[in-house]
């Protein structure tokens, strides 16, 4: 591009905002009876996601960070080895990645349980 052409105009800004609905106020806390059962429904659903991503993200957690330790207050455990190779490769190779695969493999079999029960939650009321 060179000096003398000319530069584009600059392009309004747009504000993106939440809709605005005039019962947004006078809607029945989640407890209430006579709610929306559907709405009563999805916040359960979307509690049991959450719980269920808190535990297994703990679980990983809490691997990642025993591996670790375990070989600093184990040094021995550093020092030996197997076939020549040492001990911790082959735990960070062979044990660490199937427990992680495993934490992985439950959330979403967890998960799309807790779907599914929520469809059929849904699909009754």
């Amino acid at each position: 591009m060179s000096a003398d052409a000319p530069a584009d105009p600059p392009r309004p800004r747009v504000r993106v905002t939440a809709p605005r609905h005039p019962d947004a106020g006078t809607r029945p806390p989640s407890g209430a009876v006579g709610g929306d059962p559907a709405g009563l429904y999805v916040r359960s659903l979307i509690r049991s996601q959450l719980r269920l991503a808190i535990v297994c993200a703990v679980a990983f957690i809490a691997v990642l960070i025993a591996v670790p330790l375990t070989f600093a207050l184990v040094p021995e455990l550093d020092a030996a080895s197997v076939a020549g190779v040492p001990v911790s490769w082959i735990v960070l190779g062979a044990g660490l990645f199937p427990v992680l695969i495993a934490i992985a493999a439950l959330y979403v079999r967890t998960s799309a349980r807790n779907e599914s029960r929520y469809r059929s939650l849904a699909d009754d009321a």
